[in-house]
């Protein structure tokens, strides 16, 4: 195997990833999910690019508050239907590789991750999406 092989087959893609936020990083309770910074850190190691969307406005406070906006390239209001249609609209200027949503629609209309709304102690769906991503961006 040539030096120009083995640097082809260790690339990977870089994401944009767009997560949700209520019920997807930040539960009911006002905590963050388990394993939300260590998935966020692992992301931004590997390259790829973390956005930060809602259905409800922009969400930065909520990424302050719980010290993860330093992880967070940028923020956008979450198109609710016409997914697609919707994007220019509400100034969302970068096309999503990946989403996580508790909503389904939001993940049928992109490529990602459905996430459980609910959440217990032992919840690790968040370290399943970072195997998925990571899956992604190498094929």
């Amino acid at each position: 195997m040539t030096d120009q092989d083995q640097t082809a087959e260790t690339e990977t893609k870089k994401l944009n990833v767009f997560f949700d936020v209520d019920n997807t990083l930040i539960m009911w309770n006002g905590k963050l999910r388990n394993h939300t910074r260590e998935v966020f850190e692992a992301l931004r190691e590997e390259g790829h690019t973390i956005y930060i969307w809602s259905g409800v406005g922009i969400r930065r406070w909520d990424m302050r508050r719980h010290e993860l906006d330093g992880m967070v390239e940028d923020y956008f209001i979450k198109p609710l239907d016409n997914h697609h249609e919707k994007l220019p609209a509400l100034g969302v200027t970068i096309m999503p590789d990946y989403v996580i949503d508790d909503h389904r629609s939001v993940v049928d209309a992109f490529v990602g991750y459905h996430i459980p709304d609910e959440a217990g102690p032992d919840d690790d769906e968040l370290l399943k999406v970072l195997e998925e991503i990571r899956t992604l961006a190498k094929s």
